[in-house]
C-alpha cells in the first residue's frame, strides 16, 4: 500500500511547497501560484455562517447579521489582471466572493451589517495574502481585525494598498461595467480610506456606481477580521475577495544514497503553523502550497546513528512573488560502516508502523534501537560492514541480517514479517452525508505529536493501520469544501493483537435559506371591470436583487408577484397604466395591494342595415284598375282582378327563352344539312 501522503497539522487542508536547498538557493521548478478563496455559506437572514478557503492559508469560518448575503461564481464579475490584487494573484474570474447588504437600509449606524472572519491559526505575515472589498459607492465599509494574540491591529497594519475600479473602461481585462445612474461615468469611481477611522467610504454624492474597489495585505498575522458595512443612500450590495500566494518546497531524504521512503517530514512557518507529509518510495516530499513567506524550519526523522543534518530553513519570498525551495536530507554511515534499510509488515504484507525494532550484533549487544516510520520502514547506520546481525520486531527473536560492505549502499533485506501477537490494527471510515469519500482521502495516526502513520482510504472509503498497541489520534481533512465535523479522533486505545473502530464522519452544509417576499395587486380596466391575462413585471433598482419577476392577472383581474427580494426596491409595471415604485418588506407579504387601472376596450356600435327602397307596382295589363289582394293564401277566396306584383320581372327571362330556342332550332337544319352531305358522299 502507498504511503506516501500529505496532510496539514492544524489548518488540515492540504499545502503546497518551494525550494532553498540547506547549503543554498536552488532553481525552482514550478511558478509560484496565485489563489483565490472559495466561499460556502449556511443559515438565513441576518443568521449567516460559512467559510472561506484557500490553499495554505488557515481554516477560515465567519459569521454575519447581513440581511441578505450570496455567493457569487465570479463568471461575470472579477478583479482582471491590471487591477492591483488581479497582478499580484492573477484574475479573480470563475472565482467564488461574497455580496453582502446591511441588516438594514438607512445610514443609521445601528442598521449596519456585521460579518467577522476567524481564523482557526493566525494568518501568515509578510504580505502574502489580501482582502478586496468592492462596489464601495453609495455605502461605506469600516474594518477592525485582531493580531495575533487578541490586540487590536493598527489602521497600518491592516495594509491598504490602493483604491481602484475594477471596471474594463479602466482595467483592461476586468469585467464589463454598465453605464452609472448618477451621472458618475462607468469605470471611473473609487472609495476613499480614512487611516483614522480605517473606514473606506464611496463617492461624496453617495451615488450607486460600478467597480469602486480597495485592497487590503496585511502586514502582520492575524487572528480575525470584522467588516461593517453601512448604506449611505439606496439599496447597496458590496462585495469581498480573499487571495493568497504559494510556492513549493520540496526536497529528498538518503542514506548513504538510497532512498529512505516512509521519513516524517514537518514543517514549521514563523508564525506557529505546523505541516507535515511523509517521504515516497524514492525518498522526495513535498509541500506544493505554502504561503510565500520567509523563515520556514524543515525536519525529517534521521536514521539512527547516521551523519546528517535532520532539519533546515527555507525561504519562499526571496524573490518578489515567491520562489520554491529545495531542502534536502542527504544523511550517510560514519566512515568505515555500513547502513540498513528494511521494512515490517503483517501477514497481508500491510506496513506496520510505529512498531518498535532492534538490531543487535552475534552477542546481544544493541546496535541500533528505533521504530518503524509510516511505510513500515526501520533504518540504522554506523554498523559493521559484511556482519551476520539480528533484527527483533516488538520484542520478538531475532531475525538474522546481513549487513553490506563497507563505502557500498544498505544492502537489500528481505522484509520481516511481525507476529500477529503484536500487531494493534487501528481502521475506521471516512464518510459525507453517510456515504463513503471514496479512495483518496488521506488519514494519518498519531502517537502523541509524532505522525507514525499515514494511509488513503481505499474505494469503500475505509482507512487501516496497523501498528503496536498504544493510545493514538486519527486526523484528516474535510473531504469537501464547507463540509463539517470532526477532522480528528483523540485517545484511540487499542491493544496489541486487538483491532479498534474510528470513523471519521462529515455533512456538508445545509444551503443557506433563501428569504423572499411577495406583492399583490388588481388591474382593472376604466369600467371598473377586471382585466385577465395582463402582464404584470417587477424590476428591482438594484441588479444584485436579482432578475425581474413576471406574472400575469387571472380571470379576476389579480395577481401575485412571488420570489421578491426583501427590503428591496421594484418598478411594477403593467401596459397600458403609470409604473408604481414599491420597497418591499423584510419577509412575508406586502400589507398593502396594489391597484392599477388601464383604459376599457372601446367596442364599435352594432350598424343597423338601411332598408332598400321598393319599387312601384306594376300597371295592370288592360289599362289598370285597382283591384283587391288576396286575403290568404291558406284556401281562401279570392275576387276576381290582377294578382299582387311579387317583385319579379318576365321579360327577361322571356327573351332569353326566344334566343335559345332560335339557337337550338339553327343547330337542328345545321345538322340536318351535313348528314345529307355526308350520306351523298358514302354513296358515290
Amino acid at each position: 500500500m502507498r504511503r506516501r501522503r500529505t496532510l496539514i497539522a492544524g489548518a488540515m487542508g492540504l499545502v503546497l511547497g518551494a525550494g532553498l536547498a540547506i547549503g543554498g538557493a536552488t532553481s525552482a521548478s514550478a511558478a509560484p501560484a496565485g489563489h483565490w478563496g472559495t466561499f460556502t455559506l449556511s443559515g438565513s437572514s441576518k443568521a449567516y455562517t460559512g467559510t472561506m478557503t484557500l490553499p495554505g492559508f488557515p481554516e477560515t469560518t465567519f459569521t454575519s447579521n447581513s440581511r441578505q448575503s450570496t455567493v457569487i461564481s465570479g463568471a461575470s464579475t472579477w478583479q482582471g489582471p491590471s487591477t492591483g490584487p488581479g497582478g499580484a494573484y492573477g484574475s479573480s474570474k470563475g472565482s467564488t466572493y461574497m455580496n453582502q447588504r446591511p441588516t438594514a437600509d438607512s445610514a443609521n449606524p445601528a442598521a449596519a451589517s456585521t460579518t467577522t472572519y476567524t481564523f482557526a491559526e493566525p494568518t501568515p505575515g509578510n504580505g502574502s495574502w489580501s482582502f478586496v472589498l468592492g462596489d464601495i459607492d453609495a455605502d461605506q465599509a469600516t474594518i477592525a481585525a485582531t493580531v495575533q494574540g487578541g490586540a487590536p491591529a493598527t489602521a497600518a497594519q491592516l495594509g491598504y494598498q490602493s483604491s481602484y475600479n475594477s471596471c474594463s473602461s479602466v482595467s483592461p481585462g476586468g469585467w464589463s461595467c454598465p453605464a452609472d445612474p448618477g451621472g458618475v461615468p462607468a469605470g471611473q469611481d473609487t472609495p476613499t480610506w480614512n487611516e483614522a477611522t480605517r473606514t473606506l467610504t464611496g463617492n461624496a454624492a453617495a451615488n450607486d456606481t460600478s467597480g469602486a474597489t480597495a485592497w487590503f495585505t496585511p502586514t502582520v498575522p492575524l487572528d480575525s477580521l470584522t467588516i461593517t458595512y453601512q448604506q449611505r443612500s439606496g439599496f447597496p450590495v458590496y462585495q469581498t475577495w480573499f487571495a493568497n500566494r504559494t510556492a513549493e518546497l520540496r526536497g529528498t531524504a538518503t542514506l548513504d544514497g538510497t532512498p529512505i521512503p516512509g521519513a516524517t517530514v514537518t514543517v514549521t512557518a514563523p508564525r506557529g503553523t505546523v505541516y507535515t507529509t511523509t517521504t515516497a518510495a524514492d525518498g522526495t516530499y513535498s509541500f506544493p502550497q505554502l504561503p510565500v513567506i520567509g523563515g520556514y524550519t524543515v525536519e525529517v526523522t534521521a536514521p539512527p546513528n547516521a551523519d546528517g543534518t535532520a532539519s533546515g530553513t527555507a525561504s519562499l519570498n526571496t524573490v518578489a512573488g515567491g520562489a520554491d525551495a529545495v531542502v534536502d536530507f542527504p544523511f550517510t554511515s560514519p566512515p568505515a560502516t555500513v547502513a540498513v534499510i528494511g521494512t515490517v509488515t503483517d501477514e497481508d504484507g500491510t506496513p506496520v508502523s510505529n512498531v518498535p525494532v532492534v538490531i543487535t550484533d552475534d552477542d546481544g549487544t544493541t546496535l541500533v534501537d528505533t521504530v518503524t516510520n509510516t511505510d513500515g520502514v526501520y533504518t540504522g547506520a554506523d554498523l559493521p560492514p559484511d556482519t551476520d546481525l539480528g533484527v527483533a520486531v516488538g520484542g520478538e527473536d531475532p531475525t538474522p541480517i546481513t549487513t553490506g560492505a563497507a563505502d557500498a549502499p544498505p544492502a537489500a533485506i528481505t522484509p520481516i514479517v511481525a507476529p500477529p501477537a503484536v500487531i494493534a490494527t487501528v481502521t475506521g471510515v471516512v464518510t459525507l452525508d453517510g456515504e463513503p469519500v471514496g479512495a483518496g482521502q488521506v488519514v494519518e495516526l498519531l502517537d502523541g505529536t509524532t505522525v507514525v502513520g499515514s494511509t488513503t482510504t481505499d474505494a469503500a472509503g475505509r482507512y487501516t493501520f496497523a501498528t503496536v498497541g498504544g493510545t493514538y489520534t486519527v486526523r484528516t481533512t474535510v473531504p469537501a469544501t464547507g463540509a463539517t465535523g470532526p477532522t480528528e479522533n483523540t485517545g484511540v486505545v487499542v491493544t496489541a493483537g486487538a483491532s479498534a473502530e474510528s470513523d471519521l464522519p462529515f455533512v456538508t452544509p445545509a444551503a443557506p435559506a433563501v428569504i423572499t417576499t411577495s406583492q399583490a395587486g388588481t388591474v382593472t380596466d376604466t369600467n371598473g371591470d377586471p382585466v385577465a391575462g395582463a402582464a404584470v413585471v417587477a424590476t428591482p433598482t438594484d441588479p444584485d436583487a436579482g432578475a425581474p419577476v413576471r406574472t400575469t392577472t387571472g380571470t379576476d383581474g389579480t395577481f401575485d408577484l412571488t420570489g421578491l427580494a426583501p427590503t428591496s426596491e421594484y418598478t411594477v409595471a403593467v401596459d397600458g397604466a403609470d409604473p408604481q415604485t414599491i420597497t418591499t418588506p423584510e419577509s412575508g407579504a406586502a400589507p398593502a395591494a396594489l391597484s392599477f387601472t388601464v383604459p376599457a376596450a372601446v367596442v364599435p356600435p352594432a350598424q343597423t342595415p338601411t332598408p332598400t327602397p321598393s319599387a312601384p307596382a306594376p300597371t295592370p295589363p288592360g289599362g289598370g284598375g285597382t283591384g283587391t289582394t288576396p286575403v290568404s293564401s291558406d284556401g281562401g277566396s279570392t275576387t276576381g282582378g290582377a294578382l299582387a306584383y311579387t317583385g319579379a320581372d318576365l321579360t327577361p327571362g322571356l327573351i332569353a327563352a326566344g334566343v335559345l330556342v332560335l339557337v337550338g332550332a339553327g343547330l337542328l337544319v345545321f345538322r340536318s344539312v351535313r348528314n345529307r352531305r355526308r350520306t351523298s358522299h358514302l354513296q358515290d
